[in-house]
């Protein structure tokens, strides 16, 4: 994962499974559990802290996640608070804002605030396990 800005950042990334249990009284309680074992065709959620631990706003963001191996980006699944959100097809050459690609490469956001001393932000995307 690369990380960019005008100022220090610090970066996390969770990998989980969301798992959905039934109560006693029959409703679902649905939580996100760490990914530890993958079975094909499981769904798995990225989540990646951004922290600005410095004392003035960090301009000029821009995270870049490469896929990780045996996975397949969820189409439309990726987000981030004030974020433009671009793909790539070509290992990070070039980026566009989505298409129809099963293949992407890389995610890539793009800030369009400051992020503020002490602020978090949390970029997520989804994928299939192969």
């Amino acid at each position: 994962m690369a990380t960019s800005g005008s100022g220090p950042l610090e970066t996390e990334i969770l990998v989980e499974g969301l798992v959905t249990e039934r109560r006693a009284d029959g409703s679902q309680d649905k939580r996100f559990v760490e990914a530890r074992r993958l079975v094909a065709g499981e769904e798995i959620y990225y989540t990646i802290r951004v922290r600005n631990p410095g004392k003035e706003p960090v301009t000029d963001i821009v995270v870049t996640k490469r896929m990780p191996f045996g996975v397949d980006y969820v189409a439309g699944s990726a987000a981030g608070p004030a974020c433009d959100v671009e793909l790539s097809a070509d290992n990070g050459a070039t980026y566009s804002p989505g298409g129809k690609s099963d293949a992407f490469t890389h995610v890539r956001w793009v800030f369009q605030r400051p992020l503020a001393p002490g602020a978090t932000a949390l970029l997520r995307f989804r994928a299939t396990f192969r």
